[in-house]
């Protein structure tokens, strides 16, 4: 008896059908519709999406070569940049020399040239007083009576 008495409770609830399906159930139904359309076209296209990514760039290595390269620089550097500093303190030695001996150079060979100017002046002077000298001695000679040769 308890039986049938659960199955006639279970029958006296009405089951709802298309027809007695409201407005707001529709909408809902329509919705969920939509979504379900939506998420399927969504995920078809990331599909198709993903196999042309997959065949064309499948090569394509860019950033790999480009972290490599870097990886490499990181490795080959030198400590603080210890050959550039030295590297560049070497250029500038050589530079800073090469001024300093050309400006040292041209102040001693104006000083040479002075002093030179002024020895061939003092032998010139003291050739010709030696040769005036002579000269009044040939003349002195002379009136006495001596005769060079």
């Amino acid at each position: 008896q308890l039986d049938r008495l659960r199955n006639t409770e279970e029958s006296s609830t009405p089951t709802p059908t298309f027809r007695t399906c409201t407005r707001e159930n529709m909408r809902m139904l329509r919705l969920l519709t939509l979504a379900v359309l939506t998420a399927s076209t969504a995920s078809q296209q990331y599909a198709d999406y993903d196999q042309d990514y997959g065949n064309d760039y499948s090569q394509d290595s860019l950033y790999h070569d480009y972290a490599m390269k870097q990886q490499e620089k990181e490795v080959g550097k030198a400590a603080f940049g210890w050959d550039k500093l030295l590297l560049g303190t070497g250029i500038g030695w050589v530079i800073g020399s090469k001024v300093h001996t050309r400006r040292k150079e041209k102040k001693l060979n104006a000083k040479h040239k002075e002093e030179q100017k002024a020895l061939y002046t003092q032998y010139y002077n003291d050739v010709y007083t030696l040769q005036q000298q002579n000269a009044e001695l040939a003349q002195a000679l002379e009136q006495l009576g001596v005769r060079i040769r």
